[in-house]
């Protein structure tokens, strides 16, 4: 396109100033938060300031001649970004105007100065940066007059001249590589040791690619969390900054990460490109940036590609069996890894609809390709958590589950998520638990960053009887994944579950404050309250609870009578109403009778989890409701079926 060199020059316009060596756009000295892409353009439209710059011109220099179908959207997104970005409006343009029917231009005032540097050496006047550029732009005063009378003195005079320029060419490059080695060198020596993958943007300019990006911001993740000397922020968190646009402080103290990898996902034309770049939350400095594409069909090696490039680029270890993994990938089926791709952005979600969704595009993918294991895999992570929510009967969703991770594993023995699916399974359904511990052990080895196994294997131990361990699982869970409230919630389960009720209701209320709707700690804030003595207190959760099922029916069911008798009376009766409803499953049902005081109608729904094999009975030896009964012989008997004693903690 024949834009100016821009190297080591800072654009200025108005508050704001571009650096496109950085790749930084900032406003009044502030760092501004842009994407790579749309920063792209800019920087064309900057280089290109008073000339109309055509959109074809645009797709040519940073699409590719192969875009066409997306190309429209994805330049249009491209531009409404900086627009926000600038504060600019395209009716009342003062920085990008529109030029209908051919393209865009810059038409603020610029201002072009060299690259700010950092020491007085540096800045000095006359220095290395005033003498290269004096050279550079031809304005060093040098008098070259033909004065002299002689031809000789004139041959003297220019050996003179070019000497002088000689030397002050040396000079201003060993000062320039001194600049650049020591930008390198302090950028090398940012010790990265956490990281978060912010979600990628989609940048096809259609709306239904989303799961692409998600996708492959996924399985980034997944492959960068199996660099075990990095800590690598789950999905959950993360997936939070989509759309966002949060200050980089922010950022890292609610991550507490080192750096970022942002980046975005075009599509077009059988091919997929990522432009990916590598941001420190110290100082939101530009680590790395690099575009990546690939076929369609080589979609799993251009992840990996970029997985390996920031392993590279942070210098971070890598196992030589991880490294294999990378440099492995195979072409695959491009509808079945879409419709994989599908499930995982449902998955994302938790809630009992996305799952359903999630798993009917993991087995259409299955289905296309059965060798596809990463779907069977998320076959598996589906059905447990569907039995785990009590949407699918346990007898129907956790062999499945089972089933799906063991065809995972057949053609993918290093798939950690489906080796603690199976843990998952043979814990929650088979009772086996030694099996269950070993899957977990190898899962974590595999993948030392998966928070949601450090998750389920820290309730595993919880369950057990085993708090500390537990507690050490989860609070690894919440550094990986910091903004989940569930795991929040389960850091004060285990107090419950050591009769530490007052700590409990403390972890649960704090949880409650960030978000007043998140039933699981209303749902096990009652029953602490209630075992603390508080039972006014656990009335009004137990209320709320109602009212979240949408079951205020039973609330308001209570009569006038019962109203008026004292408050104990009164919450026992709704605590009956609710075992009674018929809304709760065996397990629960027995919980409620429990802490009622019915012994005989708590080990009788004991008795009926038992037979229908209720996933929840692997909490019964550590659960303080049963505490009443747990002398029984009955009671005993079913632990010992659950494949547990009454454990004691093991503090």
């Amino acid at each position: 396109m024949g834009s100016p060199p821009l190297s080591g020059r800072v654009l200025r316009f108005g508050l704001f100033e571009l650096n496109p060596e950085a790749q930084q756009l900032r406003r009044a000295g502030a760092v501004l938060r842009i994407q790579p892409q749309p920063l792209k353009v800019l920087t064309v439209l900057v280089s290109r300031a008073g000339q109309i710059v055509t959109r074809k011109e645009l797709r040519h220099e940073l699409w590719g001649e192969g875009t066409f179908v997306d190309f429209e959207q994805g330049l249009n997104y491209c531009i409404r970004q900086i627009r926000a970005v600038l504060g600019d409006e395209a009716q009342t343009p003062r920085y990008i105007e529109t030029i209908p029917r051919r393209g865009y231009r810059f038409i603020a005032r610029l201002e072009a100065r060299p690259t700010e540097v950092r020491n007085s050496e540096e800045s000095a006047p006359g220095g290395p940066v005033a003498a290269s550029s004096e050279i550079a732009s031809g304005t060093a005063m040098v008098n070259t007059s033909p004065t002299a009378p002689s031809r000789f003195r004139d041959r003297l005079q220019q050996i003179a001249i070019l000497s002088v320029v000689a030397l002050l060419l040396c000079l201003a490059g060993v000062y320039a590589w001194q600049r650049v080695r020591g930008r390198v060198t302090s950028a090398a020596a940012i010790p990265i040791r956490s990281i978060a993958v912010l979600p990628f943007d989609n940048f096809s300019g259609d709306s239904h690619q989303d799961y692409l990006a998600d996708g492959m911001t996924d399985e980034l993740i997944t492959d960068l969390a199996q660099l075990g000397s990095l800590r690598v922020t789950s999905r959950a968190s993360v997936m939070r900054y989509r759309g966002a646009e949060k200050p980089i402080e922010q950022i890292r103290q609610n991550l507490g990460v080192d750096a970022i990898v942002e980046g975005s996902v075009v599509r077009s034309g059988g091919k997929v490109r990522v432009d990916a770049r590598l941001v420190s939350t110290s100082d939101d400095r530009h680590l790395w940036a690099q575009s990546f594409s690939q076929d369609e069909q080589d979609i799993i090696a251009l992840q990996d590609d970029v997985a390996r490039a920031i392993a590279e680029r942070i210098e971070v270890a890598v196992e030589p069996s991880v490294r294999a993994r990378l440099a492995s990938a195979h072409p695959v089926n491009t509808e079945a890894y879409e419709a994989y791709l599908h499930g995982i952005s449902y998955f994302a979600h938790h809630s009992d609809a996305d799952l359903e969704k999630s798993l009917d595009y993991f087995k259409h993918a299955t289905a296309i390709d059965p060798t596809l294991a990463a779907a069977h895999a998320g076959t598996a992570e589906a059905y447990c958590l569907l039995a785990d929510y009590n949407v699918q009967a346990d007898r129907v969703a956790w062999p499945q589950a089972e089933t799906a991770a063991r065809r995972a594993l057949k053609l993918d023995g290093s798939m950690g998520k489906a080796h603690a699916a199976l843990a998952f399974a043979l814990w929650r359904y088979e009772w086996r638990w030694k099996d269950a511990e070993a899957e977990f052990q190898k899962a974590l080895a595999l993948n030392p960053n998966d928070s949601d196994t450090h998750h389920v294997y820290g309730l595993f131990l919880m369950a057990s009887g085993d708090f500390l361990g537990a507690m050490g699982q989860l609070k690894t869970a919440s550094e990986l994944d910091p903004l989940s409230l569930i795991i929040r919630t389960n850091i004060g389960w285990i107090r419950y579950y050591q009769r530490d009720y007052a700590t409990a209701i403390a972890e649960y209320q704090s949880v409650l404050q960030t978000d007043p709707q998140f039933l699981p700690a209303h749902q096990k804030l009652w029953i602490a309250y209630w075992l603390q003595g508080e039972q006014q207190q656990a009335g009004r959760e137990l209320e709320s609870v109602f009212r979240l099922f949408h079951q205020a029916s039973l609330v308001d069911g209570v009569s006038a009578r019962e109203r008026a008798a004292d408050a104990g009376t009164r919450y026992r009766v709704e605590v009956l109403g609710y075992a009674n409803s018929g809304l709760l499953t065996n397990y629960e049902q027995a919980r409620f009778y429990a802490v009622a005081g019915q012994k005989d109608a708590a080990l009788k729904s004991l008795q009926k989890a038992e037979s229908e094999r209720n996933s929840w009975l692997v909490y019964a030896g550590v659960e303080p409701a049963f505490d009443s009964v747990r002398g029984s012989g009955q009671f005993r008997r079913i632990l010992g079926n659950v494949g547990l004693s009454s454990p004691q903690s093991r503090e």
